[in-house]
C-alpha cells in the first residue's frame, strides 16, 4: 500500500495508522521532505524522497525494489473502510481486471468520483458517473484510492511525467490498449476529503497543461488543440474570480502559465516529471 504525503501530517498518520490492521506493507513517501511523524505506528515505513516526485512518480518509487500482486494507491485524505479495501482487491483477482477503484463520495455522502468516462471531443476525466450498487467496467477511475495489479503496475507503469494530475486516467487508458479492463465497485465506497490536503490555484496551472498533453499524448494534436482552446476559453471566467472574488490575479497567472506550458513536449514516462518541478511553484508558494 501506497500513501502519497504532502503537508499536514495529521491526515496521513490518520490514515495509514487506521490501515495497520489490513494486512498490507504500507509505504508513506513524503514528497514535502518531512520527518517521519512521531505518532506514525511502527509498522508503517516513511520514505523521504530526493525531492518533491509529484504523485504518479512517488508511487513509482514506492514500488521500483519488489514484485507484489497487487498495489493500493492512496490519497493522504481519505477514510478507507476494510471491507472496502478488501472487495476491491477480490476484484482485482477477477481474470482480465487490472485496475480497480470504489466509489468515492464527499463526507455528505454525495457522489464525488465512480466509474468514470471521458468526455465525447475533448475526451477531458468525467468522474462523477455513478455506477449504482455493481461492478461496472468503465474508462479509468480515480487515482485518489487505486487497486492496480502488479502486472499493470509495472508492465504498463504509471507516467509521472503529470506530476500532478491526469496520470491516474492516462494509466488506465494505456491499460487498456494491452487487454486490462478497469472496473469501478459500486458496492462499497470510500470517503475523500477532496483538496484538504493540496488545495488552492495550484490546480489551474495542472489542469490546464495536463489535459493538454494527456490529450496529446494519448488521442493526438487535435484532441489536444481542443483542449488548449477551451482553456483559453474559460480564462476570462477565472480572471473575473480572481478580480471579484479571490482579489488578486494568481489563478490567471497559473491557467497562462499552463497554457504556455502545455505547448512543449510533454517528458518521456521514463524521464518523468521535469527536475524544476512543482513548477506552478513559480508563480505562488507550494
Amino acid at each position: 500500500m501506497v500513501i502519497v504525503h504532502y503537508g499536514d501530517q495529521g491526515p496521513t498518520t490518520e490514515l495509514a495508522n487506521s490501515m495497520v490492521s489490513f494486512d498490507a506493507d504500507i509505504r508513506v513517501i513524503a514528497n514535502d521532505l518531512t520527518p517521519r511523524p512521531a505518532g506514525l505506528a511502527d509498522a508503517i515505513s516513511w520514505h523521504i524522497p530526493k525531492r518533491n516526485l509529484g504523485y504518479g512518480d512517488a508511487f513509482n518509487l514506492a514500488i521500483a525494489t519488489e514484485s507484489r500482486p497487487a498495489y493500493v494507491l492512496l490519497n493522504t485524505d481519505l477514510e478507507m473502510p476494510r471491507v472496502t479495501f478488501d472487495r476491491c482487491l477480490d476484484e482485482l483477482k477477477r481474470p482480465g481486471v487490472g485496475i480497480v477503484g470504489p466509489v468515492l463520495r464527499f463526507p455528505d455522502g454525495s457522489l464525488q468520483s465512480g466509474a468514470a468516462r471521458l468526455t465525447r471531443w475533448r475526451k477531458g476525466p468525467r468522474p462523477d458517473v455513478d455506477p449504482g450498487p455493481r461492478t461496472v467496467d468503465c474508462t479509468w477511475v480515480t487515482g485518489a484510492a487505486m487497486f492496480v495489479r502488479g502486472e499493470v503496475a509495472h508492465g504498463v507503469g504509471m507516467d509521472g511525467s503529470y506530476f500532478l494530475g491526469g496520470e491516474d486516467a492516462d494509466l488506465c487508458v494505456r491499460a487498456a490498449l494491452v487487454g486490462w479492463r478497469t472496473v469501478c465497485v459500486g458496492q462499497c465506497s470510500a470517503v475523500h476529503l477532496q483538496s484538504q490536503v493540496i488545495s488552492g490555484s495550484r490546480w489551474y496551472y495542472y489542469s490546464a497543461r495536463n489535459h493538454v498533453w494527456w490529450a496529446r499524448t494519448n488521442f493526438g494534436t487535435a484532441t489536444a488543440a481542443l483542449n488548449w482552446l477551451h482553456a483559453l476559453v474559460i480564462l476570462p471566467r477565472v480572471l473575473a474570480a480572481d478580480i471579484l472574488v479571490r482579489r488578486n490575479l494568481t489563478s490567471t497567472r497559473l491557467s497562462l502559465l499552463g497554457l504556455r506550458h502545455a505547448l512543449r513536449p510533454k517528458p518521456d514516462r521514463a524521464q518523468g516529471s521535469l527536475p524544476d518541478e512543482p513548477l506552478a511553484g513559480r508563480v505562488m508558494a507550494w
